[in-house]
């Protein structure tokens, strides 16, 4: 068991806000919500969470897309993020907004220049030692296979995509080069909104994910409820750096019935256009705090995502090379089978 959020905690954490108690007491507000929700706090600004397919594969031997689709082993990822904030209030996201409480409760989403944030290094060897710990737990109790939760114990992966935006994070490149050294390959998951972070990468890493949720500004500002100015165009940016990138791209579009689904040729022009290693329409779920701003009806089951991705394949050069029902989630690529690293 990892340690109650504490009141040593809580005056570290106001020795590194800014002198307002208005922000003290909603930062604090925010921790303890993430802890409730089952995050565990790595330092200072990042987190860690084991997804429900890491219990899966302990337990039952089931294993997630990104195994399925890219060899990544289930049972020995890091979820984790370098960042608890976020610069994007999507209207479909599970955790918890800022705005989706009172505003005596609303934590400052994006961090002045003059936060200071954790080492990278730091940020890694913790977060191996804390999944280690979780591991702790699954012993004495019935799981799928010994050797599984033995090699748990020895994270191969980070995911790191938990929450907030981890490209908020200015050390990300640092971070990536952190897991490298230790053997361990890394995902990125970004909204698109830090070009100039992903251009200046120190270390790309194993795959980077760019979220797209519109194919058009006006859409996009409704889905994705930007705080920040011109983050269409910073996200086309982000999109225009594919080609510049050494590590596989996948545009994953979150589909949304009733809200996108129906844009398959405007999104089919913004692949064509900027030519990512794979796209990635995944159906939208019910969960979470997004159920405080969606319906039941907005979620899309397997077969409505996989006649969406078929619609895109006729209208581009991509054809599907695989997909996982249990997600909710297709493949497409010019390749003709994914690239595993495992």
């Amino acid at each position: 068991m990892l340690p109650a959020f504490s009141d040593d905690l809580e005056k570290l954490y106001i020795a590194r806000m800014p002198d307002s108690s208005v922000e003290v007491s909603a930062e604090i507000s925010l921790r303890k919500l993430l802890r409730r929700q089952g995050y565990q706090l790595i330092l200072n600004h990042s987190v860690l969470k084991p997804c429900s397919w890491f219990r899966e594969a302990i337990m039952r031997g089931r294993t997630c897309y990104k195994h399925k689709f890219f060899g990544i082993p289930s049972w020995r990822c890091i979820q984790m993020s370098p960042s608890i904030y976020c610069n994007f209030q999507c209207i479909h996201c599970w955790r918890t907004n800022a705005s989706d409480l009172p505003p005596e409760m609303r934590w400052k989403e994006i961090p002045d220049e003059n936060y200071r944030w954790d080492d990278p290094e730091e940020i890694a060897e913790e977060s191996i030692r804390v999944q280690k710990m979780i591991v702790q737990g699954y012993k004495g109790v019935s799981v799928f296979s010994k050797k599984m939760l033995e090699e748990a114990e020895d994270p191969r992966h980070a995911a790191i995509s938990l929450t907030g935006e981890p490209t908020l994070y200015p050390h990300i490149g640092g971070l990536v080069e952190a897991y490298k050294r230790r053997g361990i390959t890394t995902f990125i998951v970004t909204n698109g909104s830090m070009p100039d972070v992903i251009d200046k990468l120190s270390t790309e890493p194993t795959q980077l994910y760019i979220t797209v949720n519109s194919p058009n500004r006006e859409l996009f500002n409704k889905i994705s409820r930007p705080l920040v100015q011109d983050a269409w165009e910073k996200v086309l940016k982000t999109l225009s750096l594919i080609k510049s990138l050494s590590s596989p791209v996948v545009m994953r579009i979150t589909a949304i019935k009733g809200v996108n689904m129906h844009l398959t040729k405007e999104f089919a022009r913004l692949i064509e256009k900027f030519e990512p290693t794979y796209v990635e329409p995944k159906g939208y779920s019910y969960v979470g705090y997004s159920r405080r701003r969606m319906s039941r009806e907005n979620s899309p089951s397997h077969e409505e995502v996989r006649s969406f991705a078929e619609e895109i394949a006729s209208l581009t050069s991509y054809k599907i090379i695989d997909e996982q029902r249990a997600s909710k989630v297709v493949l497409l690529s010019r390749l003709d089978k994914p690239i595993r690293f495992y």
